[in-house]
């Protein structure tokens, strides 16, 4: 934006110098790693170039430990905050966010989908393994693979067969 770097800002909030908001860090090759925010900050951080779809900012920073955030937009940085009620994440919200962090654990980039045979990483990581089996495991892929085979699942099929075995509804 031209008022201070990205990591200046993230150092302020979060006391890491990284270049990326987004949660976590994102392995694009063997040499190439990008660090983001690691945990949730004291203070959020929201950004216009999300709504132009320049940047992704993470869960951490749109869900800060306090109902305040930094809004940076193209030449200014303004403060918002609320009351502690606009913080309460429903329980559905809360298992989205789960399973989308497990999910992007193997994902390959952004890309909104992984290969069949990764799908047990991702149930293991949820804790659903004890649950499934080897054996339910192999049934969830059948189930949630892409019609005609090749060995990807998507993600929006993903969330649905899993949200349902997490929930116990049909």
């Amino acid at each position: 934006f031209g008022h201070s770097s990205q990591e200046l800002m993230n150092l302020l909030l979060t006391g890491q110098a990284v270049s990326n908001v987004f949660d976590n860090s994102m392995t694009l090759s063997e040499e190439l790693t990008c660090r983001g925010i690691q945990y949730r900050p004291a203070i959020g951080y929201l950004s216009q170039l999300e709504s132009l779809r320049y940047c992704e900012v993470g869960s951490y920073y749109k869900s800060p430990i306090f109902p305040v955030w930094i809004v940076a937009s193209t030449n200014h940085f303004s403060v918002v905050f609320g009351d502690s009620n606009c913080l309460q994440e429903s329980k559905s919200d809360l298992l989205l966010e789960r399973c989308r962090r497990a999910f992007k654990k193997v994902e390959d980039g952004e890309s909104g989908f992984i290969m069949k045979d990764s799908l047990g990483k991702v149930v293991e990581e949820l804790g659903l393994m004890t649950m499934l089996g080897d054996n339910g495991v192999q049934t969830l892929a059948a189930y949630v693979e892409v019609p005609g085979g090749g060995g990807i699942v998507l993600w929006d099929d993903f969330w649905k067969a899993t949200s349902r075995l997490m929930t116990g509804s049909s």
